[in-house]
């Protein structure tokens, strides 16, 4: 099976390799998590290893975006460069509509062959159905059409809590590939991110819950170490 790295330290690792290709994978997360942060650095290492990445965000604007990036990981000097190279795209759709989307989505995988992409947020595309069934049947046609366009996608979620004990699965955790539930956890006087991979079809990986950190070089994940 063909995979793609993410290029996020440890996190391949947990993988046995990387994210099978063209699979869709949930980041979930409540507030403060470094879901942004995450799902930016898979696009950053990916445009560096030449393939491009589009960030299609339905919630902040894309210069807010590339420059809490810019900041939060003070490292990466060349995220203007493959922005200018087209290597990463950061964009809004032209209006909050599925077909929208859908059309921002399949114009800039096809024009630029962008094998990979982050939807900002399940969450705003959910708000625009008034039934969960239609939601669902429409991100089900939504993944199928970007994965016959050779695209690997990872799909933020929101959690209405950073805490592991409050997770409440949502449809995506049923729906997509694959699912990434990170934390905000307290530990006595301080607070931890955690993550843990809570599926991946078609691969074995790690089932450990695992401390990270974001650094100005990028996340760490720290496979060896436990949480508690």
């Amino acid at each position: 099976m063909d995979k793609i790295l993410t290029g996020i330290s440890g996190l391949d690792e947990m993988l046995n390799g990387g994210i099978p290709k063209r699979r869709h994978v949930a980041v979930f997360g409540g507030p403060g998590c470094g879901k942004t942060s995450f799902s930016f650095e898979y696009l950053y290492h990916g445009a560096k290893d030449g393939q491009a990445g589009l960030y299609l965000t339905l919630e902040e604007s894309p210069e807010d975006i590339i420059e809490n990036m810019k900041e939060q990981f003070s490292d990466f000097k060349d995220i203007d460069s493959l922005i200018d190279k087209k290597m990463l795209f950061v964009e809004q759709p032209a209006n909050y509509s599925v077909d929208a989307i859908m059309e921002s989505l399949e114009k800039r995988i096809v024009e630029n062959e962008v094998q990979r992409a982050v939807i900002d947020s399940s969450t705003m595309l959910k708000a625009m159905f008034e039934k969960e069934s239609e939601y669902r049947r429409t991100i089900v046609e939504m993944f199928n059409l970007i994965k016959k366009l050779d695209c690997t996608v990872m799909v933020l979620v929101e959690a209405d809590s950073s805490e592991k004990e409050k997770v409440i699965f949502n449809i995506e955790h049923y729906v997509l590939d694959g699912i990434f539930n990170i934390y905000n956890l307290d530990k006595g006087d301080r607070r931890i991110r955690a993550l843990e991979i809570f599926k991946m079809r078609g691969t074995d990986h790690s089932r450990d819950l695992v401390p990270f950190k974001v650094t100005p070089s990028g996340i760490k994940i720290y496979t060896n170490e436990k949480v508690f």
